[in-house]
């Protein structure tokens, strides 16, 4: 992995982290992070007449990885009604990565060097120590931790769809476009069939949030495609996920949730972490 690779995806986990604060610190949840994927839709649809048409044999990919997205962003808007931030989020991105690595060196034959491996090891245990640290200071009930062990297992699935997907694309950032404005058309309607119409006027006043969170997750997901395009997707989906850190500090900076020092201690893993995957 290149060190432009590298800085790119830190910057994309970054720019997850923050539009998950925005949705977390959304009065509604559910229509927060509605509105999130309807700005990924429509600043997708502005990017389409500059790029061309992603290659046939990546659209197979691309319906189901927007399929995923709609049980994706279903259960963001459920687990934020009850969860911490800095509770629920290792714990969905915490897991997905093992995940996403074990089943892509089984299905893909793309094995980590040992020491990207003990890296991905150590990013992950960093990542489930601030989990664990979250779930002994309360903020995640029974319903919220199923729903987050859920949402890790749609992270994986999809990480290794889009993966596969970029790649046979032929243009990763024009199947990035294409998958988001699908997962909007997917999503939407669903979410309001199941919300009623009266969610309309409040999605419809979200529009702000919804085109900032959109512009930080649909940048931040197109990094992660392009790059899973050229790199390995297990190392890209754990190095994702030291979104996790960036989203404890603005936790604790921006929703006044608690960073004490179990969470330092698993800043420091992480950061070993990602030494050992830069090296690998």
């Amino acid at each position: 992995m290149s060190l432009g690779i590298f800085l790119a995806v830190l910057l994309a986990a970054a720019l997850h982290a923050g539009w998950n604060v925005l949705v977390k610190g959304a009065g509604d949840k559910a229509v927060a992070s509605a509105a999130v994927c309807a700005g990924c839709g429509f600043i997708g649809l502005c990017l389409i007449p500059f790029v061309p048409v992603p290659a046939p044999a990546s659209w197979p990919y691309g319906i189901a990885s927007a399929l995923t997205h709609v049980g994706y962003f279903t259960m963001i808007g459920r687990i934020y009604r009850t969860a911490d931030l800095s509770v629920a989020y290792p714990i969905t991105r915490g897991l997905a990565p093992l995940l996403t690595t074990a089943i892509v060196a089984a299905w893909v034959g793309e094995w980590p060097t040992l020491a990207a491996a003990l890296g991905i090891l150590g990013l992950c245990l960093g990542i489930l120590t601030l989990a664990a640290d979250g779930v002994a200071r309360g903020g995640l009930d029974r319903a919220s931790l199923y729903a987050a062990l859920s949402t890790a297992i749609i992270i994986a699935c999809y990480t290794i769809v889009d993966g596969l997907g970029g790649r046979a694309s032929g243009h990763p950032f024009s199947y990035s476009i294409y998958i988001q404005i699908t997962a909007a058309l997917f999503y939407l309607p669903v979410f309001c069939l199941l919300q009623g119409r009266a969610v309309l006027n409040p999605l419809w006043r979200g529009w702000a949030l919804g085109l900032a969170g959109g512009a930080c997750s649909f940048s931040a997901y197109s990094i992660a495609i392009y790059a899973m395009a050229i790199a390995p997707i297990g190392l890209i989906a754990a190095l994702r996920e030291t979104s996790v850190l960036f989203a404890a500090a603005f936790g604790a900076l921006l929703l006044g949730e608690r960073f004490g020092p179990a969470r330092y201690a698993a800043a420091v893993l992480v950061a070993c972490g990602l030494a050992a995957m830069k090296a690998g």
